[in-house]
Order: structure tokens, then C-alpha cells, then sequence
């Protein structure tokens, strides 16, 4: 019988999935999604994203490049000597996000279709707990 962690680890694994396949129909990777989320969240420098994600310079770096290219993100030179660049959501990134939010919305709905409220509620607690254990 699977422990609870690894049944955990299954299911991320085919979200995970689930995921990607979804990315890549928007022509764009699942970090180049969470990028855009923190850019439309505020985070509109290098500087704070990296603060936020733990995220190396040269990795962040690279995916940003890659969403500037696929149009998703506008970039904006700032400063005396314009070398901080300020990044904001085009609104083919805008259009994408929200796309993504609906595809999300229907494979949550999916998922859960079966489970009532009080169900969903237990498992809602339960990971919770399960977070702060770890």
C-alpha cells in the first residue's frame, strides 16, 4: 500500500502533467506562467522576482528573455543608466493568462466533480495541516 506522501507525489506528478500539456498549447512553459503571475501580481523587476521565486540570476534571466521573445512580457530600460529593466504583461500575456485561468478553473471542476463540500473542505484542512508539518 502507498504511504499518504507517495500518493501525494502521484498526484503531482499527473497535475503536473495535466500542466504542461496546458502550458505548451499556449506556446509557453509552466515558469514563464508563474512569471507572468508575479509580474501581474507587482513584481515587476528582476531584483524582486528573484527575492520572491529564490530563483538565480542567470536562470531568471534566461526565462524572462524567453517570454519577452514569445511577446508575453514587455520590458521597459529604467535608471540613469538604463540598466534595470521593468517588466510588465503584454496583453497577449494578459489574454493568455486569463485562458490558462479558465483551462485551470475546468480541470479543478473536473477533478472534483465527485467530491462533495464537506469533502473537499476535509482535504482543503488536511493539506493545510500537512504544509505546516513539512
Amino acid at each position: 500500500m502507498k504511504t499518504a506522501l507517495e500518493s501525494l507525489r502521484n498526484a503531482s506528478a499527473l497535475y503536473n502533467e495535466k500542466l504542461v500539456k496546458l502550458m505548451k498549447s499556449f506556446g509557453m512553459t509552466i515558469a514563464e506562467h508563474r512569471l507572468l503571475l508575479l509580474i501581474e501580481s507587482g513584481l515587476d523587476t528582476q531584483e524582486k522576482i528573484s527575492l520572491a521565486t529564490k530563483l538565480d540570476t542567470s536562470t531568471l534571466s534566461r526565462q524572462l528573455k524567453s517570454a519577452v521573445r514569445k511577446e508575453l512580457l514587455d520590458k521597459v530600460a529604467t535608471g540613469r543608466d538604463k540598466r534595470q529593466l521593468i517588466y510588465s504583461v503584454t496583453e497577449k500575456g494578459q489574454s493568455d493568462l486569463k485562458g490558462i485561468a479558465a483551462e485551470l478553473a475546468r480541470i479543478d471542476a473536473n477533478v472534483f466533480s465527485d467530491w462533495n463540500q464537506n469533502d473537499r473542505a476535509l482535504l482543503d484542512q488536511l493539506l493545510d495541516k500537512l504544509e505546516k508539518s513539512i
